[in-house]
């Protein structure tokens, strides 16, 4: 719930950035027990992605979820679909009915991992080579943040295959050229 201590500040001052600062003042001076609903919804998100980074590194259901955290799965599966839409969570299917969820940025098979850090210590780019299948290799590059509430953030990744890196720097080269040309 939120107290009066809270009226000056908004979502973004907390380190989340799930509800934009216009989107906040608007609702706020429209309808301040809006806000109170919007704040809800994002602690809510929070606390879901919060549960799957923690305890799904091996898979965890709705269920799972909705009983650690005590909300409805209909709540958790919403939230969870919005997670796997930002791309911070994937899915696999277990059964005919069920899914588990993981969190997304960490392939399952990782062979070393370099990092470049921002001068600032705010972005951080992680490079691990990974194993897929049939021994093929991976390059896995994730972009994260850094915040002192949330420790680091995996913002989003990509992955592509190893024998395609000339390739990738070629049209990479090629569209830098482009954009200068313009």
């Amino acid at each position: 719930m939120v107290d009066e201590d809270t009226e000056g500040t908004s979502l973004l001052d907390l380190g989340s950035d799930s509800v934009s600062r216009e989107d906040l003042d608007d609702t706020r001076q429209k309808d301040p027990d809006a806000f109170t609903d919007k704040y809800r919804e994002s602690v809510a998100l929070d606390q879901v992605r919060g549960a799957v980074r923690q305890y799904g590194e091996d898979g965890i259901s709705v269920s799972m979820i909705a009983d650690l955290l005590e909300m409805s799965n209909e709540t958790v599966r919403k939230h969870l679909e919005t997670l796997c839409s930002l791309r911070e969570v994937y899915k696999q299917k277990k059964n005919k009915q069920m899914y588990l969820y993981y969190p997304n940025g960490k392939p399952l098979h990782g062979l070393g991992t370099r990092r470049i850090e921002s001068d600032d210590g705010d972005t951080i780019i992680e490079m691990q080579l990974a194993q897929g299948r049939r021994e093929q290799l991976f390059v896995h590059v994730t972009e994260k943040r850094f915040s002192l509430l949330e420790g680091e953030r995996t913002e989003g990744a990509v992955m592509f295959p190893l024998n395609k890196l000339d390739e990738f720097f070629a049209e990479l080269d090629d569209l830098a050229d482009e954009v200068d040309q313009e």
